[in-house]
């Protein structure tokens, strides 16, 4: 191997080829620095002695199907103008004390989007630690400042991740509505997991007009807090589950009343009741209307249900939109079933923030897309056991597909 092929193969200059090894089912390939091109590690002056201390063996991009090391020279430096006397230290490593080539880390940077770690690792003959901890370090210097000037809509939402993850397996991220980059991701749920973000923002000189978010009164408290001026946005997808949980809890209720024989006309129904009418199978219809007419607590809060739904496929603006949600509360207050009120009375407390969804014209329906990325990532490794790895895969999730082409 020539001194022109260790460059423009490895990106390795100043340095001499000696021969090769072979070994192990290994090439290895002997290289010294080029005489006269010692300098010192700490003022750069090449009055300086080299003294020979013996080899340093490094992992480099392999040759064809073989694994390639480097079997460098190692010399300790003395410099005749400063005094120091240290070990030379080697341009072509990422850092002093790598094992592997910098164009070896940038292939396996490059290549992490199209393959597993397990399989990086059989690619090059590393282990997995060191793919993931190469990857590791490239995420800490990607994301080690999070721009947050020009950011004026943001998302909040918690997602389920595991108990690993401590405090419940919960984690709160916030996002930018606008470009969906992650801004925050904090342990746990509430304000409590947002403290890191809200000293950020404090310093920032961004605008936050509007923040999206779901019924939680720990996140509204929060917002209202630190953001007086923003608009407050609950989306439809949180109303909608909100109501399902009603549902449930009426569907579990009417179950508990019931002889053992006559639950048989229930199980097995539930998401007859939760899933929208048009996305329903023709038998599953026909059930459906056997247990509103059999049930009539239960065919009420499904009616109500689907009216809610309505409402955001007809109101044309905030004002239409209030009107149908004011009319929806007297009825539901009106039907005498408490799931209903209660619903009634979530409703009208948040009003202007569901409302809201006409004025601003944000969703958080791509927290929620957002939110199955975040459990999709953490099914492919079964659970993260390094926290501060999984957090920084989040941050690089908007970059990642998470489907393939065949």
């Amino acid at each position: 191997m020539s001194t022109s092929l260790l460059y423009h193969t490895q990106g390795i200059r100043g340095f001499q080829f000696q021969r090769f090894d072979y070994f192990g089912g290994q090439v290895a390939a002997r290289i010294i620095r080029s005489s006269g091109t010692f300098t010192c590690p700490e003022c750069g002056s090449y009055e300086t002695t080299p003294t020979y201390t013996g080899t340093r063996t490094i992992k480099a991009l392999p040759m064809g199907s073989k694994t390639f090391v480097l079997q460098v020279a190692m010399h300790r430096i003395r410099c005749h103008r400063c005094g120091v006397f240290k070990m030379e230290r080697l341009p072509f490593l990422p850092t002093a004390k790598a094992r592997v080539t910098r164009s070896l880390v940038r292939s396996v940077i490059d290549l992490r989007s199209k393959m597993t770690i397990t399989d990086l690792a059989k690619h090059f003959n590393l282990h997995w630690t060191t793919i993931k901890d190469i990857e590791k370090k490239h995420l800490k210097k990607k994301f080690r400042h999070i721009r947050l000037r020009d950011v004026c809509w943001i998302g909040v939402d918690e997602v389920h991740t595991g108990e690993r993850m401590g405090k419940k397996g919960f984690i709160t991220v916030v996002r930018d509505m606008k470009s969906g980059a992650v801004l925050h991701v904090g342990k746990g749920r509430g304000s409590d997991a947002l403290k890191g973000f809200t000293d950020r923002i404090k310093h920032s000189k961004c605008k936050i007009e509007a923040v999206a978010m779901d019924f939680s009164p720990a996140y509204t408290s929060w917002a209202q807090k630190l953001f007086p001026q923003a608009t407050l946005v609950y989306d439809h997808f949180h109303l909608i589950k909100l109501m399902n949980d009603k549902i449930d809890t009426i569907r579990r209720r009417i179950m508990g009343q019931l002889e053992e024989h006559e639950k048989k006309a229930l199980k097995y129904k539930r998401w007859h009741f939760l899933r929208n009418k048009e996305g329903l199978e023709p038998e599953a219809k026909q059930e459906l209307e056997k247990c509103r007419k059999q049930f009539e607590d239960l065919g009420t809060a499904w009616f109500m249900k689907e009216s809610l739904r309505n409402i955001y496929s007809l109101a044309w603006d905030a004002h239409t939109a209030q009107l149908a949600f004011n009319r929806w509360c007297e009825l539901a207050e009106a039907s005498n079933i408490a799931q209903l009120q209660t619903m009634a009375k979530t409703i009208r407390r948040n009003i202007d923030g569901i409302t809201a969804y006409w004025t601003v014209g944000i969703t958080s329906a791509s927290m929620e897309g957002f939110n199955n990325k975040i459990r999709w990532l953490n099914s492919q490794a079964y659970g993260y056991q390094d926290e501060e790895y999984f957090t920084l895969k989040i941050f690089d999730l908007p970059h990642i597909k998470t489907r393939r082409d065949l």
